[in-house]
């Protein structure tokens, strides 16, 4: 029995379409996961490292290992955070801040590890660093000149004699610990790099001791020693941290901002209001970003769609056929 050509016509087209339909399929849409960077103002999450400053010694509920029930600049940012970024990435943050540390504790607490896991996906690190590498030595110098309390001594009671030897003296090994937390800063920046791709800030130290204006020959030693400490901050900046300039607004601001009225150096609630609102200044001059994983529908390419348009016309075409060959073959 010989099979009518317009079959064998029909045959072909068939074999045609069902190869030119699964040609189209390969370029049906398909639905994977993806990769999505966003921006935002302020760091998903931060950590404070340093010491008693960032700490919040002083501060109404601040407790010795206890970083986070005062009104500190790092839990009031935390709390301002957690309000912008609800909905979005969310916040966190981190307070490894030890009241008492030098610039010398924090290199063993980085170098220990122990900061590894939450340096690792931080994206802001702020420290506050130096004050007890100096200030230490401040009042040791006030020791030294029987100065029992500073807000009542008599200028007319001082030795000038013996003070000048010990204001050469103190001179002396307040620059040696200057040079040395130069030293340390480079090594803090270099152990902090390895640990985190976050962005890193370091606060200026500023002069509570301003605020003894009737010792001069005293405030103006402090003044010089701080300075010379910030000019390192600063200069070391460029080793690969951002400088968040608290001193400039604490200047002439002591007996405001301080607890220093009470013989205390650190910053009052005032104070750590003043801090936050320069971290968060620096925060917003830098922006972060952070990542989501969504689903992403691919649409079909070009020669997909190009296939499915000919399987599609392919089956008019055969339905054209059939068609034109059930109509003849009634003819007939």
């Amino acid at each position: 029995m010989r099979i009518p050509f317009v079959i064998k016509r029909a045959a072909a087209a068939i074999g045609a379409g069902i190869m030119l339909m699964s040609f189209a399929s390969c370029g049906k849409a398909e639905i994977h996961e993806l990769n999505v960077e966003h921006n935002t103002k302020v760091p998903p999450k931060m950590m404070f490292l340093g010491d008693s400053i960032a700490a919040g010694y002083g501060l109404e509920g601040y407790k010795k290992g206890d970083n986070y029930h005062c009104q500190s600049y790092s839990n009031i940012l935390k709390e301002k955070y957690e309000r912008e970024l609800e909905g979005e990435c969310g916040h966190t943050m981190v307070n490894m801040a030890v009241s008492g540390y030098t610039s010398a504790d924090l290199i063993a607490q980085i170098q220990s590890g122990e900061l590894d896991g939450e340096l690792k996906d931080s994206d802001a690190v702020v420290i506050s660093i130096g004050g007890n590498d100096l200030l230490g030595i401040m009042f040791g110098l006030i020791d030294s000149l029987g100065i029992e309390d500073i807000r009542s001594f008599d200028i007319k009671d001082i030795d000038f004699a013996s003070a000048a030897a010990a204001f050469i003296s103190m001179g002396s090994d307040a620059d040696k610990a200057i040079e040395q937390f130069s030293v340390n800063m480079d090594t803090i920046t270099s152990e902090l790099k390895k640990r985190t791709e976050g962005v890193i800030f370091v606060q200026t130290l500023y002069d509570p001791v301003a605020y003894y204006d009737q010792f001069s020959m005293l405030t103006e030693f402090a003044a010089q020693k701080i300075l010379k400490l910030n000019n390192v901050i600063s200069e070391k900046s460029a080793g690969g941290y951002k400088v968040i300039d608290v001193a400039a607004d604490f200047t002439g601001r002591a007996g405001e901002l301080t607890n220093i009225k009470k013989m205390d150096i650190h910053p009052n609630a005032a104070g750590h209001e003043v801090i936050a609102e320069d971290v968060d200044r620096s925060f917003r001059a830098v922006g972060f970003t952070y990542i989501t994983t969504e689903k992403v529908k691919d649409e079909p390419s070009y020669g997909g769609r190009v296939a499915l348009l000919c399987g599609i016309a392919c089956g008019v075409l055969l339905i054209i056929i059939f068609i034109a060959f059930l109509v003849k073959r009634k003819k007939n």
